[in-house]
């Protein structure tokens, strides 16, 4: 008999659907259940107690679909897609999730509830609009990139936003997508992460069979896209996890820092560490390869006289 009520159960789950009739239904099914449940202590029988798993084990089950039905922000994972209007998209950037407000779409970190950014469609008037109402003090296309961007970057001077970064990506003559992330709500690494891996569904991308650096903006030290942030301290100390680390990627990535002579020199090396000086304001940087941890150490005299 238990049995059989529970088979019953069983297909009246396999019919929840996603309206609010239903939604509401499920919780007065629940409801009415407690409610029903024998308030007295029975003698003990193997098959109330079968009865009894067999109710709770659905229980979990409705639990697990209702929490399935309600929750509003998808995780983001490798293969899933996030949707802004009829556009969807990826990237590799893990622990992000999202959550739709107006005609835009709310980007959140780490189940952090203060969104680092938002991603939404515009026209090329609402576009340049965009760009000059605000106080943007780089302009630059990101060469190599999966797709055509544009980078501006805007001096907010708010108390938990120290820069904004707006990136245009264009989806037709007329129509452009926009990814806005706030530093420091999210780090320098895990910004450039999202874009040099996004991908547009429906829209071809460009992989380039080099390694591809970045600056983070106003500075002119590149960094490879494929970091991590571990530790980034307020005292001049980075430290990344680098997912192509190798002693050959390191020396490729000294020589290319080293191709910008208006900008950096070698000051001196040994093995897997390198120190640079600023041509233009002689601070230094050592970069230090240990396993796949690559650490920055900056130095600025001017600050220690």
């Amino acid at each position: 008999m238990a049995d059989n009520n529970f088979d019953n159960q069983w297909e009246q789950l396999k019919q929840i659907g996603l309206t609010d009739t239903q939604k509401d239904a499920i919780k007065d099914r629940i409801q009415q259940s407690l409610a029903q449940a024998p308030s007295k202590v029975q003698p003990f029988k193997f098959l109330q107690w079968k009865s009894v798993i067999a109710a709770s084990l659905l229980i979990v089950i409705f639990g697990g679909f209702l929490f399935m039905l309600l929750e509003e922000s998808p995780r983001l994972n490798s293969a899933d897609y996030f949707t802004v209007d009829d556009q969807l998209f990826s990237w590799e950037l893990e622990d992000v999730t999202s959550k739709k407000a107006g005609g835009k779409l709310e980007l959140y970190y780490k189940n952090n509830p203060i969104p680092f950014g938002i991603v939404k469609e515009l026209t090329e008037v609402e576009k340049n609009a965009t760009i000059a109402s605000k106080s943007m003090f780089v302009n630059k296309e990101l060469e190599h990139f999966p797709y055509k961007t544009s980078m501006y970057i805007e001096h907010v001077k708010m108390q938990d936003v120290v820069i904004r970064y707006y990136f245009f990506i264009p989806l037709t003559a007329e129509k452009w997508i926009q990814f806005t992330f706030d530093y420091p709500k999210l780090e320098y690494a895990n910004i450039f992460k999202a874009m040099s891996t996004l991908e547009l569904k429906g829209k071809e991308s460009y992989h380039h069979n080099k390694p591809l650096y970045v600056t983070y903006g106003y500075e002119r030290m590149i960094y490879p896209v494929d970091l991590e942030p571990i530790s980034v301290t307020s005292n001049n100390f980075e430290v990344y996890r680098w997912e192509g680390a190798s002693n050959k990627a390191y020396h490729q990535y000294v020589e290319k820092i080293l191709q910008d002579v208006g900008s950096w020199q070698k000051k001196s090396g040994k093995g897997l560490s390198t120190t640079f000086v600023s041509v233009i304001f002689q601070n230094e940087v050592t970069i230090t390869l240990n396993g796949n941890e690559l650490t920055y150490e900056y130095f600025y005299p001017e600050q220690d006289e």
